[in-house]
């Protein structure tokens, strides 16, 4: 048997033993019991790292026998994305979430000794047993094939960019720190050192959360060449919901813990629709019966929403103030949008005309209040108003046009020639233009995959505008290219508003401390 499946099937064993133990804990009182529970935990952390050390060395080493290092690299793809094709495909990306998802449950347990630990080991131990279920029966990264391979099939080009070495991990810290948020206020009495720990853990999966988006937003803008930070796709959207409801979470007093948990519930739905093929995207892993696997644990994490129904007294009460009913609105329009997908295309045009005239009057409550807000308050709603602005001018103002180059409104194609290397083709042009001379490029790699090129944009920034081009044909031979040209309002907002956001966070939650 290969040695990775030696690594999950022994984290899988121990984590599913964790489970166990953690329960008879909590049945007899014993803390014998609850200690062995935990050694399993730190057990099944380490062998599930081990697995995830022991694929990055796959990679690494070229070794084309395991199938998701065949499918996902080749001999002549740098180290860097080497790194990053280790959680590129499902497989590897599930392993990276099992991983993640045991190292927080670890470092939480690590720091409390009380019955609450017990509960809260036990769920995450649980999902942690299911994830790695899956992982190991489904969505396998250690499979072998039955010959040897020189070279691998590549990855795919898209995914070629820093911004993947660090988009997942992000995103699934984001997602194990919502699981626990969930357990923790599940167990967890809203008073004291309680609290403290609800709100320290909500504000760091806030910021993870808000941090993989906006990366993946500068990914999009910067890679695939359509001159946009976000494109209203389904899986896009689907990463939205849990990040309405976090924030949603910090602006209640009361009912807080019943969106503590949709969190959790809609990080589970972003996952389905993701990895279960059902909704087409570019952010998809493709139709996969596997994907359909997470509506368990989704279903399941609705349990405590409608078993204390009652006990959230009068849920009429959200809607009293108008910042709730704005979210609840925003996060409706979303989820429809994005269910509604399942039968027909929805256009860009619904959530221009549905979600942001809600996002202006939450924008709007922000610069009404923000006088009142202490200082770490005013830089994240700060960032909020600049967020507004970006988003709001590059959904509205934003310019393209297509140009097939002679000397048209001014661009000129000056040049455009091949250059050739181990790994790849690039086609560079050399443009006039009226903000200057542009080397906008298209790339195709030397790899065995459809996917193949990629275009490489050129910006020309400005603090109040980018000018954006990208190359989308070209014919070396007749020395012609077409050009995508967009022009870009206030994109500097979005990114600096972003920033603004989540240090007021990161501050908020250093001052609390003190």
């Amino acid at each position: 048997m290969e040695i990775g499946n030696l690594f999950l099937l022994f984290s899988l064993t121990t984590s599913v033993f964790s489970a166990v133990f953690f329960l008879t804990a909590l049945k007899s009182r014993n803390i014998r019991y609850a200690k062995i529970a935990e050694d399993l935990l730190y057990a099944s952390t380490s062998a599930c790292f081990a697995a995830l050390m022991l694929l990055t060395y796959y990679f690494l080493t070229d070794n084309f026998s395991v199938w998701y290092v065949y499918a996902n690299s080749n001999l002549e793809m740098p180290t860097l994305y080497k790194l990053s094709a280790v959680w590129a495909g499902k497989e590897g990306s599930l392993l990276l979430w099992s991983f993640l998802t045991l190292l927080v449950t670890s470092l939480y347990i690590s720091k409390r000794k009380d019955l609450t630990e017990l509960k809260v080991g036990l769920i995450m131990s649980a999902f942690s047993s299911y994830l790695l279920i899956i992982l190991e029966f489904t969505s396998n990264p250690f499979v072998t094939i039955p010959y040897l391979s020189t070279n691998g099939y590549g990855l795919n080009p898209l995914l070629r960019t820093f911004e993947m070495v660090i988009h997942p991990p992000v995103v699934f810290l984001a997602y194990s720190l919502s699981a626990l948020l969930f357990s923790v206020v599940l167990f967890n009495s809203a008073k004291g050192s309680s609290a403290s720990d609800q709100r320290a853990i909500a504000r760091l999966s806030w910021i993870f959360l808000t941090l993989g988006i906006v990366i993946g937003g500068w990914w999009a803008y910067r890679t695939l060449g359509w001159g946009g930070f976000w494109g209203w796709d389904p899986v896009e959207n689907a990463s939205l919901l849990p990040w309405i409801t976090l924030t949603l979470y910090f602006h209640l007093r009361k009912h807080r813990e019943l969106f503590a948990y949709l969190t959790f519930t809609f990080v589970l739905f972003a996952t389905f629709v993701t990895r279960g093929g059902i909704i087409s995207s570019v952010h998809s892993f493709g139709s996969d019966y596997s994907g359909y696997l997470y509506l368990a644990p989704l279903l399941a994490s609705l349990i405590p929403i409608f078993s204390r129904i009652r006990d959230f007294e009068n849920i009429k009460s959200l809607c009293s103030p108008i910042l709730p009913v704005l979210f609840s609105s925003a996060f409706i329009i979303v989820f429809m949008g994005t269910v509604a997908n399942l039968m027909v295309k929805v256009e860009r045009s619904y959530y221009l005309i549905t979600f942001l005239p809600i996002f202006a009057m939450i924008t709007l409550l922000a610069v009404l209040k923000i006088k009142k807000m202490n200082s770490t308050a005013k830089l994240i709603h700060a960032g909020l108003i600049l967020l507004f602005l970006g988003s709001f001018s590059v959904w509205l103002f934003e310019t393209h046009e297509t140009l097939i180059l002679g000397s048209e409104n001014g661009f000129r194609l000056e040049d455009i020639w091949l250059n050739e290397d181990y790994e790849k083709l690039t086609v560079v042009a050399k443009i006039q233009t009226p903000y200057g001379v542009v080397h906008p490029a298209y790339v195709i790699y030397k790899i065995e995959r459809k996917e193949r090129g990629v275009s490489s944009v050129e910006i020309v920034s400005y603090p109040w505008k980018d000018e954006y081009f990208a190359i989308t044909d070209f014919d070396l031979k007749k020395k012609s290219a077409v050009l995508e040209h967009y022009t870009i309002p206030l994109i500097s907002c979005v990114w600096l508003g972003s920033a603004l956001m989540v240090a007021g966070v990161i501050l908020r939650g250093f001052y609390s401390r003190l």
